[in-house]
């Protein structure tokens, strides 16, 4: 543009349009000059009127017509550039002010790219129950890279520089500093899919109470248990939490919650937990079921005798180097799905130490780990509720109520004199465990003794107390290391109204070369009179004949 308001224009914005590298500011300035210019061009425009009127008595009529047309239509030109001006500079004080926000050009990306990705695979991925088999000293050593200083977060993703996230046998999200920011997040997943099938070799078993109880064959698929498991560091760097959702097809509560805890470690001699455990009155109990047992689920004896959970307070920890505790006071021996109203007001204590003088046992009573050197534990557990009153049903998780030897329900009407219900009694119960492992062979065992003293019922009894025996023996040898295990396996229980028995074996397949969190199993076992009775085991009091277990386990 030629005229004065173009050179204005260009000594503002540049000869080739506006500069992106001038402060806004400058614009605005221009904006203003030009806005003041246009009201002075109206102030003007207005003054000429009255000098045209007096021009008229002056000059002939036309020719000031004429010159009055001409000046108003130059001040209309004028007029439109200040407009159009008005306009341009605008827009682009609007553009700079939006150039002030922070912005970061993305280059160019692929999918993959987008994706964290793992900056190592672990060599070994053994199970998350069993930490002293891991090749990492940490479990957060499998972190996402952080993006280059030059190269900004694709949009939508915000990289967190004081976490780390990665995957050790379960996902994880944690802190970079546990100190400064006590948090940590591992997610895991274990699932267990199995095909039951019973043959029996009697169709009625009598139960003590008199009653003729049929026996029933079985087919089917089930999903006994699965598990969806959140825990980590929380608040404190020296607190812990852990919930454990459990999801099956065996009872009426398909998800439900199995345990939640809320922990703090002092010391590795001593750490206190609040929440729903598992009452730590056995050893094969005390494992997990996702642990490398030696069959498809604990024995039939460990079924009769154990604790269920519960909810309390309990503390564990190491003392001195191979000497293990767990010490709980709990609502009861079986008391998990109980309302406030029906539990008594006296807890149950239950307590079990073990000690490893020989190393690390490790986890589960398979060898899978392949000591070089033989291992061994020792241990035992004792479990005492006095005043022990209603008990929890059998359709509760992992609860398994509390039976005579012959596998009758204590609280049953008639289960200890006709037409009487057992409305009150103590129970105390005694284990001792003793395990080996050394290369690729194991051999275990645990026996039981469980007293049920102080009965009372809503009638009379026969008796004041009743004892009941039993135990299991074990043994396996991988044929492949680590790779496919034979076991074979027995239990018993005995008592004043009768006894049970099992034999079984089969083989563990670990499916992944190296790891043990993919495991398939087969077993067969001979059942005589089961008392046991839970349904995520397959065994059903009363029980005479073939059961066929086949099952494939994840942990991940």
């Amino acid at each position: 543009m030629d005229t004065p308001l173009g050179i204005l224009a260009q000594d503002a914005g540049g000869k080739s349009g506006p500069r992106r590298d001038r402060r806004w500011g400058s614009p605005l300035a221009v904006l203003g000059i030009y806005q003041l210019m246009a009201c002075c061009l109206l102030v003007v425009g207005t003054g000429l009127m009255p000098n045209a009127v007096a021009l008229a008595d002056e000059a002939p009529q036309s020719s000031a017509a004429a010159n009055d047309s001409a000046r108003l239509e130059r001040l209309e030109k004028m007029l439109e550039s200040v407009v159009d001006e008005n306009r341009r500079l605008s827009a682009e004080v609007r553009e700079l002010k939006q150039d002030r926000v922070p912005r970061t050009v993305v280059p160019a990306t692929s999918d993959a790219e987008l994706i964290p990705v793992q900056s190592s695979v672990p060599d070994s991925d053994p199970a998350p129950q069993d930490s002293s088999a891991a090749t990492s000293d940490s479990p957060f050593d499998y972190t996402t890279p952080e993006p280059a200083a030059d190269a900004p977060a694709p949009p939508g993703w915000t990289f967190l520089r004081e976490f780390r996230a990665g995957y050790d046998n379960g996902f994880i999200i944690a802190s970079e500093d546990l100190d400064e920011r006590p948090f940590s997040l591992k997610i895991n997943s274990q699932n267990m899919f199995r095909y039951d099938g019973f043959k029996r070799s009697r169709d009625f078993w009598v139960d003590s109470a008199g009653n003729l109880v049929p026996i029933a064959n079985a087919n089917n698929f089930q999903i006994p248990r699965g598990r969806l498991i959140f825990s980590g560091k929380a608040l404190l760097p020296e607190m812990s939490y852990l919930l454990n959702i459990d999801y099956n097809t065996v009872n009426s509560n398909p998800i439900g919650v199995r345990a939640y805890e809320l922990g703090y470690r002092l010391n590795r001699s001593f750490e206190i937990h609040v929440g729903q455990t598992k009452v730590p009155g056995t050893r094969e109990w005390i494992e997990s079921a996702f642990a490398a047992l030696e069959g498809p689920d604990r024995s039939m004896a460990t079924t009769f005798f154990r604790p269920s959970l519960s909810q309390g307070v309990w503390a564990n920890g190491q003392p001195i180097d191979g000497l293990y505790y767990i010490a709980m006071l709990a609502n009861g021996f079986n008391t998990l799905n109980l309302r406030p109203n029906q539990l008594n007001n006296r807890f149950c204590g239950s307590a079990s130490v073990w000690w490893e003088p020989w190393g690390s046992f490790g986890k589960g009573y398979a060898d899978y780990e392949d000591h070089a050197e033989p291992v061994i534990r020792l241990g035992t557990s004792l479990t005492f509720a006095l005043g022990q009153g209603s008990q929890s049903a059998s359709d509760a998780v992992e609860n398994s109520p509390i039976r005579l030897s012959d596998g009758t329900l204590i609280t049953m009407v008639g289960a200890l004199a006709p037409g009487v219900t057992l409305q009150t009694y103590d129970i105390g119960l005694a284990a001792i465990d003793l395990s080996w492992k050394h290369q690729g062979w194991s051999l275990s065992t645990e026996g039981y003794f469980q007293d049920l003293s102080s009965l009372a019922g809503n009638g009379p009894l026969p008796i004041s107390s009743t004892q009941a025996y039993g135990g299991f023996l074990q043994g396996g040898v991988f044929i492949l290391p680590k790779t496919v295990e034979l076991y074979a396996r027995t239990s018993h229980v005995t008592g004043r109204y009768g006894s049970g028995a099992e034999v079984g074996g089969g083989v563990n397949w670990f499916i992944i070369p190296g790891k043990s969190n993919l495991r398939y199993t087969f077993d067969t076992t001979w059942l005589d009179n089961s008392p046991a009775d839970q349904n995520r085991t397959g065994y059903s009091a009363g029980q005479t004949g073939v059961l066929f277990r086949t099952q494939i386990v994840a942990v991940y």
